[in-house]
């Protein structure tokens, strides 16, 4: 119980902690107030709407079936990795890209140290497997350990270079690649394995929010981070 109430408070949390940077950032995108009100409507919206939707499908039982194709990817990230590409070719969406402070996607990432801890606690209850945590294959704790420094030092001190930077960020992209190839691998292509991960474990609720939440996010302030050095650099 303990276990699950970690998993839904981080999942409130960086909802509540997006929702605050993203009223704060629109005063400064658009200068019109219904502007800035319409916007901040719409992602609160946005954000409630995709939290409900990944608690609504999950306790439906439909993520704990192992059959192919397999239905996280399609229903949990693929619609995430799709909002994400509008988001981006979107010119709607550039003022809040230029105003964003280029530390803020950083300084987001150390949330990486705490579901790393959730899913340590979850291999410990047997919910997932060991090579998915940090005694395994998992790297992406390094990311959010650093996160903060990377931050500081960049804009801040301006005392990291920007290529380390893009390599820091494609690093954490790489290890959120092999913690997810790892999931899915057991998930649905290791036989006596495939109930007992998805079953009471990473297709329920709310072990969903890592699949639908918390990677999608380190994913997107990535993207975030990358996409903003490349419109300092232009």
């Amino acid at each position: 119980m303990m276990l699950q109430a970690g998993y839904i408070l981080l999942a409130l949390a960086l909802v509540i902690v997006i929702y605050l940077a993203t009223a704060k950032v629109s005063f400064k995108a658009f200068t019109d107030p219904s502007q800035q009100k319409r916007f901040i409507r719409k992602a609160a919206l946005s954000l409630i709407c995709w939290v409900v939707y990944i608690s609504a499908i999950s306790v439906t039982g439909i993520f704990e079936n192992s059959s192919l194709p397999p239905r996280i990817p399609l229903l949990l990230v693929l619609p995430a990795f799709v909002f994400f590409i509008y988001f981006f070719t979107n010119k709607d969406f550039k003022p809040v890209i230029d105003n964003t402070p280029h530390s803020w996607p950083v300084y987001f990432q150390s949330f990486r140290v705490l579901v790393e801890l959730l899913i340590y606690w979850a291999f410990l209850k047997g919910i997932l497997p060991v090579s998915a945590t940090f005694d395994g294959y998992n790297f992406d704790i390094v990311i959010g350990l650093t996160a903060p420094l990377i931050a500081y030092l960049t804009f801040a001190r301006g005392k990291v270079s920007k290529p380390l930077f893009i390599l820091w960020n494609v690093a954490g992209l790489s290890t959120l690649l092999i913690v997810v190839s790892i999931l899915m691998r057991h998930a649905y292509f290791v036989e006596n394995e495939r109930l007992s991960i998805l079953h009471g474990g990473l297709g329920s609720f709310p072990y969903t929010f890592l699949a639908g939440l918390f990677m999608p996010l380190a994913v997107f302030m990535h993207i975030f981070s990358l996409v903003k050095t490349k419109h300092t650099s232009a």
